[in-house]
């Protein structure tokens, strides 16, 4: 309802015709809304106002009923009727009507040839219903309710909880205000109070936002691009605060946000307000639904003068799913050729694989036998997008140049593999594609929904590419909490010799035990592995992880076992059991073995603790990866390969960014000279 003060203003703006009207006051029957009549004492020229609900015309009469119950006829005959008018709450409409008839149920009343529309404010203030306001301030707490809203300005009614509690609130200091629903957290943010109305025992307080825009996330100098879509994107969603439907056109966006505009008048978005559910058009096609927040909000002016606003949106969560549709629409909106989670030809993948010299004539004959099972497993990853993959390509014409995958190996950890390019083609598709997984991650890490704390890489030493790049941006960071490098002995189980070893104990590891690994990793390494192989901790975020890569048709399970001697940790075995061929150097199909005690754990011992594991396998046979490596040749064993672990915590992005592109223009330099 419209401050009625402000209807008795003096009628100006532009002239409305009957039959407009006669279309106005039908739709307020259909939304079963009201109007004002106003009355005006012919002595003293004051009004008083009556509402009122119009039944449907079709000609220039018109009758109402009255809402109150109770209209006092008596004191009206000192009254004139004045006008009628129609207020959206922005926007009024006077309508100077001769009174026909009037009665204690209603009036009727003929509408003349026009009416005049004139502007109450210059933003319209929008009611609400069942919005829990919360008032702190110095450590007082106060509860009441949103009555309406613009985004400049909140009206809360509050009831005094106390005798004389009001006396405590401060007009001159700031207050944080909260607004929720039914428990969940719609607004919070630092206000100012501009006006406080005494209403008997409650209060009504008007409350100004102190800020124009908020900052979700520490500043990023490597921030997602912003596309203009053609057909641009459309977003609607129905309002936190009025529940009603809200569509807006973007004018750009981004793998993490949208920029929409309004009207001024009209406005509904306020800085800081969370919008649990925003769902993205593109064409009249659902694109993705996330989770936003309004960041910032800025007047501009449109080409016809029309003062506009320009409101900023980001995602603050969307399922995996949605991550892969934005992002490879965004990505191939810039390059036709990039592919992100797209379908393949899967005749095509392997012609890849072996041309590009991935699979090699070893790494073939290890797999040959199980050849099907292989294929299977990957037509699996390649056609059906599970959550727990993404793979990155640059496709032409149907031919693969470039490819990168990726794999959520560990609750919150995610490992870089398959990267291979063409020998022939595009010089640059290694490149390409490695660019391409990072803006991707970059976009979706900051996700809940993405599990992406961490991304890991293992690589071996005479990999010339990962080793350059990965092992640069760890030097780069220079943070072992940042970016780190471990490096392991990769070898396949030597059989039992059949020479007794002492006695060893092996149990499930408990929590002290990984403690005591946590300790003894801090002063030889530092890094991230740990946290990365969720060795931090023993609960049940692992067994989350295990159930979807179950949800999508794969085996997937982790173990970890303490070997002791006489209650003495000597080694943490972590047991990762897969299909084979999710990671062909079975990466993700293997047993992790952390020496704490090098001096302490003979060779045997170990090995004989690992085979007595085997059996979690079934028929496969894993390879092991010893840490520290020097392990292996502190007594003199042989290993397949050294492999070392590359892990990047994902809030070092920009320091990521930073060296990858250093690195390539380093290799520039070189090539040039």
């Amino acid at each position: 309802m419209p401050d009625t003060a402000s209807l008795t203003q003096p009628v100006e703006g532009k002239r409305i015709k009957r039959s407009d009207l006669l279309n106005l006051l039908n739709l307020v029957n259909f939304r079963e809304g009201t109007i004002f009549v106003s009355f005006k004492n012919r002595d003293r020229g004051n009004f008083i106002f009556f509402q009122a609900r119009p039944l449907p015309c079709s000609d220039d009469i018109l009758v109402c009923s009255w809402v109150d119950a109770v209209v006092p006829l008596e004191k009206l005959r000192s009254f004139d009727c004045d006008s009628l008018i129609l207020s959206d709450g922005h926007n009024h409409i006077s309508v100077k009507a001769d009174m026909l008839s009037l009665d204690s149920s209603g009036a009727s009343f003929r509408i003349p040839l026009s009416g005049y529309e004139s502007s109450l404010r210059s933003m319209n203030r929008n009611a609400c219903q069942d919005i829990q306001a919360g008032i702190l301030q110095a450590g007082l707490r106060y509860e009441g309710l949103l009555e309406d809203f613009n985004p400049v300005s909140f009206k809360v009614r509050m009831e005094e909880q106390a005798p004389n509690t009001f006396r405590w609130v401060n007009p001159e200091s700031h207050v944080t205000v909260t607004l929720s629903r039914h428990g969940t957290l719609l607004f919070s943010g630092e206000c100012l109070i501009t006006r406080i109305d005494k209403l008997g025992s409650s209060r009504l307080l008007v409350l100004t936002p102190d800020f124009n825009n908020i900052r979700r996330y520490r500043p990023r100098v490597h921030r997602s691009d912003r596309h203009v879509l053609v057909p641009a994107a459309t977003i609607r969603f129905d309002h936190p605060l009025t529940d009603k439907r809200v569509f807006l056109k973007s004018e750009n966006i981004s793998g993490t946000g949208i920029c929409v505009e309004e009207f001024l008048e009209s406005s509904l978005l306020v800085p800081g307000l969370i919008i649990p559910e925003v769902v993205v058009e593109i064409a009249n096609s659902l694109v993705l639904n996330c989770r936003s927040q309004v960041l910032y909000r800025n007047v501009v002016r449109a080409d016809n003068g029309r003062p506009s606003v320009r409101c900023g949106l980001v995602f603050l969560d969307m399922q995996p799913a949605d991550q892969v549709r934005l992002t490879a629409l965004i990505h191939q909106s810039v390059d036709e050729k990039l592919r992100v989670c797209s379908s393949i030809e899967m005749d095509e993948l392997w012609r890849f694989f072996f041309e590009s010299g991935f699979i090699y004539p070893s790494k073939y004959v290890s797999l040959q036998a199980r050849k099907e099972e292989f294929k299977r497993t990957y037509s699996k990853l390649y056609l059906e997008s599970p959550s727990i993959a993404r793979h990155f390509f640059l496709l032409d014409k149907g031919q693969i140049f470039g490819h990168m995958s990726m794999l959520r190996a560990y609750s919150s950890s995610w490992i870089i593999h398959h990267h291979a390019a063409s020998r022939t083609g595009n010089s640059l598709a290694g490149v390409i594609v490695l660019d391409e997984m990072g803006r991707f991650t970059n976009d979706v890490h900051l996700h809940p929904s993405a599990h992406m704390d961490y991304l890991m890489s293992y690589y071996r030493r005479d990999n010339h590419f990962p080793a350059k790049v990965f092992g640069n941006v760890a030097r780069d960071v220079a943070n072992p909490k940042g970016s780190s490098l471990d490096t392991f002995g990769y070898l396949w189980p030597p059989a039992l010799s059949g020479a007794e070893t002492d006695p060893f104990q092996l149990f499930p590891a408990r929590q002290d035990d990984l403690a005591e690994l946590a300790r003894w990793y801090e002063s030889v390494s530092g890094g991230l592995m740990l946290d990365a192989l969720d060795l931090g901790t023993i609960n049940g975020i692992d067994s989350e992880l295990s159930a979807e890569y179950a949800r999508q048709g794969f085996k997937r399970e982790r173990q970890v076992f303490s070997l002791k001697v006489n209650g003495k940790v000597l080694a943490v075995l972590l047991l990762t059991i897969s299909d084979i061929g999710l990671n062909l150097s079975n990466l993700t199909n293997c047993i992790h073995a952390l020496v704490l005690e090098p001096g302490l754990l003979r060779p045997a011992m170990l090995f004989s603790a690992i085979h007595a594991l085997m059996d979690n396998y079934g028929s496969d046979e894993p390879p092991v990866l010893v840490f520290p490596e020097a392990y292996l040749d502190t007594y003199s064993i042989p290993c397949d390969k050294k492999y070392t672990l590359w892990i990047l915590d994902t809030s070092f992005a920009d320091a990521y960014f930073d060296s990858v592109r250093a690195t390539f223009r380093r290799t520039c330099r070189d090539q040039d000279s």
